[in-house]
């Protein structure tokens, strides 16, 4: 049993053929009908016509003769007695001939290739007549709609240098965040195994909605993505940057469900979308602290502040209610007292540090010195003489993905209290 994939000059020519229901072409014919609002999978609508040949057809048999229709973003897939046995991802029309082999057409579904001997030997072999013979549709398109929220998600939130714009200091941060994540099957034969023939027996229509799947994935999504979220962290970037590498977020959720979801179900996230990742009050009032006593370690910056102060402070002595000589012999004393700091002299600094070439990160196995932030490649750092960290490696609460310090071995995750190993 096949299908034969009619042209559009053959479909032309047989005039009715433009209307799916034509009466004198088609034994009977089956389409998906609609597929939208989260629809995954449907079983095929048996469209009948007044002048079918099929008076006394059986809707669990497929005539050969009636057609097939298999639209964009679809995996048609031919069941019979529970077991697939011909599938299609290519768009088209196509006639049903139960005559021939299976026609197996698989477009570029890898899913879908990696069934195609089991399903040709299994016809080469024969078998008893069937007894039950349906059509079913897999949505392979995008699934939208799904929500996450992630709780508490700890973050290494990096802070960079001023003049060389690398990645200097980090900080734990605690995030909370929430969004929406699509989803897109990617094998519909394994699709149809573990979820879609659950929704088959008896006359069932064969419906698998998101809503059916949602709380399956959800906790695994949600756990997923808080984990992913701590490993952008290797990007050393500020958490204020997460939402411009929803790709690359993207891309750690499915290499962390690829076993669970991909291998197991046939399904993969198709996009993370970021609506809110904001950091607590706590992490923002300690980052804010780190970033204004920074700008009084640069010299332009500690400059511009002088010269800042300076300047209110000659506006103040000339509204002196005791004279202006009077406020501009307290900014006198003040310069004494300041040591005598020359803001011309700090603004060169600054713009001498800035004209230095930046220091490049070493090739190989390289780290940043948390003392000095110079890059290097050796055990202490070239610079100021700091020994290299001892690497830990990194691990995740299996339950919420909350990152874990192996070098403490706790026996409990601080954040959702799952035993750990």
């Amino acid at each position: 049993m096949g299908l034969i994939k009619l042209a559009a000059e053959t479909l032309g020519a047989l005039g009715n053929a433009v209307n799916t229901t034509g009466e004198s072409l088609w034994v009977d014919y089956f389409e998906s009908g609609d597929m939208s609002g989260g629809v995954i999978m449907k079983r095929g609508t048996k469209i009948g016509s007044k002048g079918s040949m099929n008076k006394g057809g059986d809707q669990n048999i497929i005539s050969s003769g009636s057609g097939i229709d298999v639209q964009e973003n679809q995996c048609m897939i031919l069941v019979e007695n529970g077991r697939i046995v011909d599938f299609c991802a290519e768009p088209g029309r196509y006639q049903f001939d139960a005559s021939t082999a299976p026609s197996l057409m698989s477009g570029n579904n890898s899913g879908l290739k990696a069934i195609l001997s089991s399903v040709g030997n299994q016809f080469l072999a024969g078998g008893s007549r069937t007894n039950t013979q349906r059509v079913y549709y897999i949505n392979l398109g995008e699934i939208q709609g799904f929500k996450w929220g992630s709780g508490n998600i700890v973050f290494d939130h990096w802070e960079s240098d001023i003049q060389t714009g690398q990645p200097v200091w980090h900080i734990a941060t605690t995030l909370m965040g929430n969004g929406v994540y699509s989803i897109h099957v990617t094998d519909p034969a394994k699709f149809f195994q573990v979820i879609g023939s659950q929704k088959t027996g008896g006359d069932n229509g064969g419906l698998v909605t998101k809503t059916d799947i949602e709380a399956q994935i959800k906790t695994e999504a949600i756990a997923a993505i808080r984990q992913a979220v701590g490993q952008l962290a290797k990007l050393r970037i500020p958490y204020t940057d997460i939402a411009s590498n929803e790709a690359q977020l993207t891309e750690e959720v499915n290499e962390i469900l690829s076993r669970s979801w991909g291998e197991a179900r046939g399904i993969a996230i198709f996009k993370i979308a970021i609506g809110m990742m904001d950091a607590d009050e706590n992490s923002k009032a300690k980052i804010e602290k780190y970033q204004e006593t920074r700008g009084y370690t640069d010299p332009s910056m500690l400059g511009a502040y002088m010269g800042m102060g300076q300047t209110q402070a000659m506006q103040a002595a000339g509204a002196n209610p005791n004279g202006a000589m009077a406020g501009f012999a307290g900014i006198n004393m003040m310069g004494g007292v300041a040591g005598g700091a020359n803001i011309s002299n700090l603004m060169q600094q600054g713009q001498a540090a800035q004209q230095q070439p930046v220091q490049q990160a070493p090739q190989g196995d390289s780290w940043t010195c948390p003392s000095c932030g110079t890059a290097n490649a050796g055990k202490f750092c070239m610079n100021c003489g700091t020994k290299r960290p001892e690497q830990t490696a990194a691990a995740f609460c299996p339950n919420c993905g909350q990152p874990i310090d192996r070098a403490a071995a706790p026996k409990f995750c601080p954040n959702c209290g799952q035993k750990l190993g």
